[in-house]
């Protein structure tokens, strides 16, 4: 089926004249067929039942003439019309229902005609008010077309003057009566045919819109359910990886403390313990253990101080943003400027993501730009969203041929657990930029952290 948008200016102009191009007229006359063929049956049916019951008229008005008459009703207009009727069940009517209608209709008429023929002068005057009743049937009751119900009135019309100017002889006066009478009934047949026509072609065309917009909708709910069922995929994907994520760090942190700090706290035990043993007969010898322990409560100190950076820098939550990411750039092994000035604070969730983001792309930098590449972190408020760029001018890679590695998708994941999207530009030769979005929501306190100078490498 064409759509609305191909077909419908050029059908709406042809409803004028009745016409569609070829290809949707065809399916017109199926359509019309289809919702015509009921009264089809219904009007063959009243117009041998009308045809019949008129014979009472022949009986009052002409009856010398009665037989003959209803040789002409019963012998071939009322068993024509049934057998019509009867081709209405069949499949070879359906291509042929307008001839074949139209045919019914000038046999009804040119029965008429030939009914006041053999009436004769003396009665046949009454019988051309039959013609105003087919008139207006041919356009309505039998489902003719327009053009057909036209061109069939104007043969009844046609024959109907033969026989009353040649056959019956009518005086002038009451055969321009009679074609008064004639002109009003087919001109109201055929405002009545042309509006019933245009009204069906109107209600196709509306029909076929719906229809053409019912598959439309139905290809985009289809759509939309693939995208819906790809982006459920998708989040659940991504809450197994941070899952992961966090199983893997949790376990990555037991194995730190049990391997570091926790080994220098047990082996502070054992000294201490010993120490306490000697103190009475060796102090000198107690005395430098005891400082020993002291220098490896301090170095267990200072490594779980490290170990809690890493799990959530404490500069972050004192501070801020601009801060913790110029503390961080300066122990980056590449030359890293961070530009931030009089950034306000933001909810935890949001400085947490937007800080690990960038330590992250930095990270991914210093390894993959290259010794000679710089480095650069910008973040900044966009309307409702806080906007982070970490570009380096580096070896860059192709985004096409190369699959984001792990640190690519922890972000992201990151980035999407709070709405936020992240995007990777590289071109090989010319760096690589990576571009975070998260939306910070509105009305939230901004406590403004300082300016923030830009920070050079360690």
């Amino acid at each position: 089926m064409a759509s609305p948008a191909t077909e419908g200016p050029g059908p709406r102009r042809t409803l004028g004249r009745l016409r569609f191009p070829d290809d949707l007229e065809a399916s017109f006359e199926e359509y019309y067929f289809e919702h015509s063929l009921l009264f089809v049956r219904y009007g063959v049916v009243l117009a041998i039942a009308l045809f019949s019951l008129f014979g009472v008229v022949d009986l009052v008005a002409v009856p010398d003439q009665a037989p003959r008459i209803w040789l002409i009703r019963f012998g071939v207009v009322c068993p024509l019309a049934g057998a019509v009727f009867v081709l209405t069940y069949t499949r070879w009517f359906k291509p042929r229902m307008q001839r074949l209608m139209g045919a019914l209709t000038v046999v009804c008429g040119l029965g008429v005609v030939a009914i006041i023929a053999v009436a004769g002068t003396r009665g046949g005057y009454l019988y051309y008010a039959s013609l105003l009743l087919v008139i207006p049937a041919a356009y309505t009751l039998l489902q003719l077309r327009f053009a057909s119900a036209t061109v069939v009135c104007l043969v009844m019309i046609g024959a109907y003057e033969v026989v009353a100017i040649w056959v019956q002889s009518l005086p002038a006066s009451l055969l321009l009566t009679n074609n008064a009478f004639f002109v009003s009934s087919l001109s109201i047949g055929m405002v009545a045919g042309y509006t019933i026509e245009r009204g069906a072609r109107t209600e196709f065309l509306q029909r076929r819109l719906i229809e053409t917009q019912r598959e439309e909708l139905a290809r985009h709910n289809v759509q939309l359910d693939s995208a819906l069922q790809a982006s459920l995929d998708e989040l659940q994907a991504s809450r197994a990886r941070i899952v992961a994520a966090a199983d893997a760090e949790r376990r990555r942190i037991e194995h730190n403390i049990h391997d570091g700090a926790q080994q220098r706290l047990v082996g502070v035990s054992v000294r201490m313990s010993l120490a306490a043993q000697l103190n009475d007969e060796d102090p000198a010898e107690a005395r430098k253990m005891l400082e020993e322990c002291q220098q490896e409560l301090k170095e267990a100190i200072a490594e779980l101080r490290s170990l809690a950076h890493g799990i959530y820098p404490t500069l972050l939550i004192e501070e801020g943003l601009a801060k913790a990411l110029s503390v961080a750039a300066s122990r980056a092994p590449l030359p890293t400027t961070v530009q931030a000035a009089s950034l306000p604070r933001y909810p935890e969730e949001v400085e947490t993501a937007v800080y690990f983001c960038c330590t992250e792309a930095l990270q991914n930098a210093c390894e993959h730009a290259g010794q000679a590449a710089s480095v650069t972190i910008d973040v900044h408020q966009d309307e409702d969203a806080l906007v982070f760029e970490v570009s380096d001018d580096g070896a860059g890679f192709d985004p096409d041929a190369q699959e984001h590695g792990a640190g690519f998708v922890n972000m992201g994941d990151r980035l999407g657990t709070l709405g936020g999207s992240m995007r990777v530009e590289s071109t090989p030769g010319r760096g690589t930029k990576v571009t975070g979005t998260v939306p910070v929501p509105s009305g939230h306190d901004r406590q403004l952290t300082g300016a923030v100078s830009p920070a050079g490498p360690a």
